[in-house]
């Protein structure tokens, strides 16, 4: 009988290249992982074809330097997937997996990486120790790690944190003067106009009014008041000030609904709603002085068309005056 010789399929071609790629960068690659490679790249036409097309997006990924626009990239991955549809005729599933993979690899690097997102752009991040950061619209970090410590610089905006435990290397997220120091747990962080918002979710962690310009540490932690907080309490500090508040169940989930799409408001005066939903819109919303304090409820997406939905709300529910000026400027009234 003679041999039958089955022929690779797309998708199996593209995963087991996404697999290769993840493999080949890994620290403990060995000498047997790369003849193993060569004989499958070898082995067929459409395993190499798939791993140079995998490889070409990577590489000009890595050439893009160390400032990434989270969604961006992800966008530009999914171009990359669509190609490869177009060419075979498959969904390209090693996409999602060379996403990750470059996820990880880059973050292991020294120096540190930022990730922002647009007006209106939710993201999510996975770190190469397993803890994960939620971006909120319109937000900005830079991740540094190192064999000491593990630091988050939230440079505008707001981060969800999910942590994991290492007592080896504390977990540290700075947002202005504001130190937040955790080990494994969840919590939010909003860096505001005048003050920074630290909430948590689970967990506990410890919060701080840092006037020093150094790296954060337990050392310089020891010199500072510290506050603890635990699950379902909020800090906001503000100069030397820290307010500590503990939330109910449903406010906590308000406060971090924005990682769901959505955020809440229940009877709340409308020049805070307006503000609130200026972060997730290009619009430029003013109140006229009758309209600052009207009472407003409901639930809006976090993108330009929660904004929208306000504004439909007022003028056909509401009655009010919705002007509209060339450059994105609306007045209500």
């Amino acid at each position: 009988m003679s041999d039958i010789h089955y022929l690779p399929s797309v998708e199996d071609a593209e995963r087991q290249a996404s697999d290769w790629i993840a493999r080949l960068q890994a620290d403990d690659v060995s000498a047997e992982d790369r003849a193993a490679f060569e004989a499958w790249h070898d082995a067929h036409p459409r395993h190499a074809r798939a791993y140079g097309e995998l490889t070409a997006t990577w590489k000009q990924f890595v050439a893009a330097g160390r400032t990434v626009r989270t969604v961006a990239f992800g966008n530009a991955m999914e171009s990359a997937t669509r190609t490869l549809r177009r060419r075979y005729g498959v969904i390209a599933t090693a996409a999602a997996v060379v996403l990750a993979v470059v996820a990880a690899s880059w973050l292991q690097l020294r120096t540190p990486s930022t990730f922002e997102t647009g007006i209106g752009e939710h993201a999510s991040v996975a770190l190469p120790d397993g803890s994960r950061l939620e971006l909120n619209s319109n937000s900005a970090v830079q991740v540094s790690y190192s064999d000491a410590a593990r630091v988050i610089r939230l440079d505008r905006g707001e981060a969800f944190f999910t942590v994991a435990h290492d007592t080896e290397r504390p977990f540290w997220v700075q947002a202005d003067r504001t130190w937040v120091r955790a080990v494994g747990t969840a919590f939010n962080v909003y860096r505001r106009e005048r003050d920074t918002q630290v909430t948590v979710s689970e967990g506990r962690v410890k919060v701080a009014i840092a006037n020093i310009r150094e790296a954060p540490s337990d050392t310089a932690l020891a010199l500072l008041p510290v506050s603890l907080l635990g699950a379902g309490q909020q800090a906001e500090l503000r100069g030397a000030n820290t307010k500590v508040r503990t939330l109910a169940l449903p406010d906590i989930g308000r406060e971090i609904s924005w990682r769901g799409g959505t955020v809440h408001f229940d009877n709340r005066p409308l020049h805070e709603v307006v503000k609130e939903l200026r972060r997730y819109t290009p619009l430029q919303i003013e109140l006229g002085a009758g309209a600052r304090d009207l009472p407003v409820g409901g639930t809006f997406q976090t993108n330009p068309q929660g904004a929208e939905a306000l504004l439909s709300m007022l003028h056909d529910g509401l009655g009010l005056r919705v002007r509209r000026e060339n450059g994105g400027r609306v007045h209500v009234e």
